[in-house]
């Protein structure tokens, strides 16, 4: 039988605010103050990341975290990768995380998508102002926007698909379809075929004309996945897309990767929902895999982590020597909804291919930085990069964002490693303790807003049912 599941939720990413309360405009990497020499792994600087991982996995709850930081090493030429593990894949085990521990990464998946379509927006089989409509299945007609007063038609494009600029909902009207219609009834996310991707979106409304609000969208990112897996690796029937191949055709294979994959793995931590309880696996393996289906390591994100700022032997293919272009700034958002029936205005907010870019200054941050977070019903990561400082964070837990607060350790180190300075901390100072966490809301997660009980859901695991659930995402804004 079908075991009842839990409500869907959205989210999204917004400008941030000043400690004033004030939305500050947002800049690609390239609108930076020129580089300026890094801070390398001091055993200083090192004791520090430990002690702040260690106040995060207090503040959180998490039973395990790993955590890899990418820095140019102290003769500036780099990279130098330094990893931090710390607790239990799972709770009472006694066993311990480490390095090559698995985690789901949620829509960190995204950028893995947009990195595919960077690789063949280069090879010239895509441009990034193709509409999607172009790759629509013979008989299928993709919704436009014709303007009511002039009559101009306007087709969603694959730009607008990577930058949450396609003006479609977080989700398509069918999605419960798998589960009989009924929201909750089971988890659609395996079952939800490129048969349904495409129903829901020709079934779908525009909320308004495209490349205009942003929205955060999984369904969006869910389309562009299938599209480009499609485009690589052509359908012969009706199997679930080769999303993961081609994948690894074209960038993890040749990165070494060899962590990285749809649904779970050998060495993957147990998911934990916000409360601690148990919960389950995000199995996003079908034609919605390319929003959040992934899984990974530290070591494997580490690796990605340095394709993305440029550390890159000259013989890379080009599938990894594309993937930093998803940095570049493609699209300045004048509006953002964090649902369709409520935005608001927003100064210079830029986003790259599924990154969210921000100036130096906000955040505390002293360098322009991208971000990316990710997360399921029981996992949470983030990554975020200072692109002009060769630095990047990448972290991943196995505990679900609690609702109405996201907290993103990577944003927390990145700071802290720019600010860092190598001098003895006075004894009546503990570590970390005039570092103001950065406080943000639920983003970039696909986990559960609420969860069953305990005994529910430990019973209906046992008996083998599925359970699943989807959050809706919220921008990310912290609090003042």
């Amino acid at each position: 039988m079908r075991a009842p599941l839990i409500t869907r939720r959205r989210a999204g990413v917004t400008a941030l605010l000043t400690a004033a309360g004030v939305l500050l405009a947002t800049a690609g990497p390239a609108a930076a103050e020129p580089a300026k020499p890094a801070t390398s792994m001091t055993p200083q600087l090192h004791e520090a990341i430990q002690a702040r991982i260690a106040e995060f996995q207090a503040q959180v709850a998490a039973p395990g975290i790993s955590v890899a930081v990418v820095m140019p090493g102290a003769d500036g030429a780099g990279p130098e990768v330094t990893t931090f593990v710390t607790g239990t894949p799972t709770v009472g085990s006694g066993l311990s995380v480490d390095p090559t521990t698995q985690f789901e990464i949620g829509s960190e998946t995204k950028v893995f998508t947009s990195d595919l379509l960077a690789s063949l927006v280069a090879e010239g089989r895509v441009s990034l102002d193709d509409p999607v409509q172009q790759y629509a299945p013979a008989g299928t007609t993709v919704p436009v926007w014709t303007d009511p007063d002039t009559g101009e038609v306007t087709q969603i494009t694959l730009r607008d698909l990577a930058t949450h600029q396609a003006a479609l909902p977080d989700s398509a009207l069918n999605y419960w379809t798998p589960c009989d219609g009924v929201p909750g009834e089971c988890n659609p996310q395996p079952h939800y075929t490129r048969e349904l991707l495409w129903e829901g979106l020709a079934q779908t409304q525009l909320l308004w004309k495209p490349g205009t609000n942003w929205l955060y969208s999984n369904f969006g990112f869910g389309i562009l996945g299938t599209i480009l897996a499609d485009l690589v690796e052509p359908p012969t029937g009706s199997e679930r897309p080769a999303y993961e191949a081609v994948i690894r055709k074209t960038f993890v294979d040749a990165l070494g990767m060899t962590s990285t994959t749809l649904g779970t793995g050998p060495r993957i931590a147990t998911p934990y929902a916000s409360d601690g309880s148990s919960t389950i696996y995000w199995d996003d393996t079908n034609a919605l895999a390319g929003e959040g289906g992934l899984v990974s390591d530290v070591v494997d994100m580490a690796t990605w982590t340095k394709a993305h700022l440029g550390y890159l032997p000259a013989d890379a293919p080009q599938g990894v020597q594309t993937m930093k272009d998803t940095l570049q700034p493609q699209s300045t958002i004048t509006t953002y909804c964090q649902t369709p029936d409520d935005c608001s205005p927003v100064t210079d907010f830029q986003m790259g291919l599924a990154w969210q870019l921000y100036p130096a200054g906000t955040n505390g941050i002293d360098a322009a930085w991208a971000f990316k977070n990710g997360g399921t019903a029981g996992f949470s990561a983030d990554t975020t990069l200072a692109p002009d400082r060769g630095i990047g964070v990448t972290t991943m837990w196995n505990i679900q964002r609690a609702s109405g607060s996201d907290p993103e350790l990577g944003i927390q180190l990145l700071k802290l490693i720019l600010q860092h300075e190598d001098k003895p901390v006075p004894d009546d100072k503990p570590h970390g303790e005039h570092h103001e966490p950065a406080a943000l809301a639920d983003t970039g997660s696909s986990g559960a807003e609420t969860v069953l009980p305990v005994l529910l859901g430990l019973s209906l695991l046992a008996l083998g049912a599925v359970l699943v659930v989807r959050r809706p995402r919220r921008p990310v804004s912290p609090r003042r």
